[in-house]
């Protein structure tokens, strides 16, 4: 067998080409962008790329390419301060050179010692190794299904709470000029919340991201909605993939809910239906009045420091490379 060579993956014009190449012949993009496109709006584009050079690792054989792990630079935060987050993404390895995938996976130790590594579209032999590696596993969600529009009053289209007079409605990210606070609790792990942030996940090219947020006239933002669109059954939905709230209750995030139920209209395309996951540590629609609830499989996995290994942390759908 050929010797193995890892090194971190250096993004210069030569090697982004190399292995645009290799990831084009390895997994043919069906529709929508290339990888050269995705590759600009990772690290390009990306205002966490800015401050950590890391961008994976790759595996040559006899000076070719065999494998390549990724990573999307990220921030976040605990206790007030912020840490740099790797977003594990595109997992590729050529089926003729399986002992490549061992040493990226192996090699993600020395990363965690300084950074959390989120992986959120590992495949299950992916997730069996991570449980290995001692990961911190979130697998469960609680989907909530609110009918939108005509229907909304099938769950109590009068329950949800009225938008606060003193902010407006803004549903473009370009719009906010700063955050009320970049965090909502400072006990936990949770990502760190900056305007550049909200403008460049909004721009994902891999999936549509929509924005629905609160602001005061200067342009404050302090709650917010992210969705995405999705057809559940044949009818057009709204998933909420993220919420944010600078304000110790939830009052003006379920007033958001309750206008994109009243009024799916108010983002492109309209839906019929709004559906929000959440994880076991949230409890912010415990009491909506939602038609629906049912029980959903998800495997986000975070790989942590080891200050951090015990730290409270709070997720959302829209962390690791889900929908990057």
């Amino acid at each position: 067998m050929p010797k193995l060579d890892i090194s971190p993956y250096p993004d210069t014009p030569e090697a982004r080409a190399e292995l645009v190449d290799f990831l084009t012949r390895q997994i043919p993009p069906r529709e929508g962008p290339g990888w050269e496109q995705r590759m600009q709006h990772w690290w390009d584009e990306n205002p966490a790329a800015v401050t950590d050079p890391e961008r994976g690792r790759w595996v040559h054989a006899e000076g070719r390419l065999v494998a390549y792990g990724g990573s999307i630079p990220a921030i976040s935060t605990f206790r007030e301060r912020t840490f740099q987050t790797l977003n594990a993404t595109t997992f590729c390895v050529d089926p003729h050179h399986p002992r490549a995938a061992a040493q990226i996976f192996l090699n993600q130790r020395e990363l965690v010692a300084q950074r959390m590594i989120t992986h959120s579209t590992p495949n299950p032999r992916v997730q069996e190794a991570l449980l290995k590696l001692g990961a911190r596993a979130e697998q469960t969600v609680i989907r909530h299904f609110f009918p939108a529009g005509i229907a909304s009053h099938l769950s109590g289209r009068f329950w949800w709470p009225s938008l606060p007079a003193h902010l407006r409605v803004i549903t473009d990210p370009a719009e906010i000029v700063a955050m009320a606070r970049p965090w909502q609790r400072a006990d936990r792990i949770e990502k760190w919340i900056t305007p550049d942030y909200l403008r460049w996940f909004c721009r994902s090219t891999a999936r549509q991201h929509h924005f629905l947020g609160l602001a005061d006239g200067a342009g404050t933002l302090s709650s917010y909605l992210i969705v995405t669109p999705r057809k559940v059954r044949g009818l057009r939905s709204w998933d909420v993939l993220e919420t944010f709230t600078a304000y110790e209750d939830d009052s003006d995030l379920l007033a958001l809910t309750g206008l994109l139920v009243k009024e799916p209209g108010i983002l492109p395309g309209g839906a019929l239906l709004v559906t929000g996951a959440k994880f076991p540590s949230d409890h912010g629609w415990d009491h909506a009045p939602s038609l629906m609830q049912r029980p959903q499989r998800v495997c986000h996995f975070f790989l942590l420091p080891e200050l951090m290994k015990h730290a409270p942390k709070h997720t959302v759908m829209a962390e690791g490379d889900l929908g990057l």
